[in-house]
């Protein structure tokens, strides 16, 4: 396979490195690998000088055979979406069901798991993955096996349906004492071009932690359990704190 053939199949390389990253593994772990340079292994995944051979070694690292990783882009569709419509951010963030069912197909969960996971019949699993159909969401196989038709990492409005919806539900996160909470606090200043950097942070973060949980699934440990991740960058009530401080500032006066 010389560059010039490996420029015409853009799918293969993007399969290609959604399995190295599933791996958990950097351009910069690949070539640590291989004992090539940075430069090289993105010209590799540009799809220039790869040659079948060093395909081969990728697929080695990425642990899928060649034939696999043609069958998987075959099954991919080539462009998927990256942000939802704004009807899809509706359907999704008026309907419960709807909304945890796609989002575990996302996840990589097959049906019959997401149904058992969420309490649901066949039926009504059938329902959900025909509206999903209908949405343009996902496609239905033969087989009964669904083709998410997004990106992983498929994003919405930051003031859109979803994002109100889902941060308004967090009675849906187990909140208390025995709660195996991870969380940080601070506060910085910031302009509106500063924020927006943050905006970008977060949503890096985001397609992080999912890289993990890909590279987790394939862990023996059988005792997963869902997780909320809840990133939240809100302005400070500064007349309220000044309100507190002003409080504080005649304690302990004579």
């Amino acid at each position: 396979m010389r560059s010039a053939r490996a420029r015409q199949f853009p799918q293969l390389i993007e399969t290609l490195k959604m399995q190295l990253k599933a791996q958990g593994l950097t351009q910069r772990d690949v070539a640590g690998r291989l004992g090539v340079g940075l430069a090289t292994v993105k010209r590799w995944l540009a799809g220039d000088g790869l040659t079948t051979q060093r395909m081969e070694d990728l697929c080695d690292l990425a642990k899928i055979s060649l034939v696999e990783l043609i069958e998987a882009s075959a099954r991919e569709p080539i462009d998927r979406i990256t942000q939802f419509s704004p009807s899809q951010e509706r359907a999704l963030a008026e309907d419960s069901r709807l909304f945890f069912v796609f989002f575990s197909l996302l996840n990589g969960w097959p049906p019959d798991d997401c149904a058992r996971e969420l309490g649901l019949d066949q039926g009504t699993m059938q329902a959900i993955l025909k509206r999903l159909v209908r949405l343009g969401l996902v496609d239905v196989l033969p087989g009964g096996r669904v083709r998410v038709l997004t990106v992983r990492e498929v994003a919405w409005r930051p003031d859109g349906p979803l994002s109100k919806n889902f941060a308004a539900r967090r009675d849906f996160v187990e909140r208390g004492s025995d709660a195996q909470d991870l969380h940080m606090s601070d506060f910085v200043k910031l302009s509106a071009a500063g924020l927006n950097e943050v905006r970008d942070l977060l949503e890096e973060l985001r397609r992080e932690i999912h890289r993990v949980a890909r590279a987790d699934r394939h862990r023996t440990a059988a005792d997963r359990t869902w997780q909320g991740l809840l990133f939240l960058v809100h302005p400070l009530r500064m007349d309220a704190i000044r309100a507190t401080m002003s409080g504080s500032s005649g304690r302990g006066k004579p």
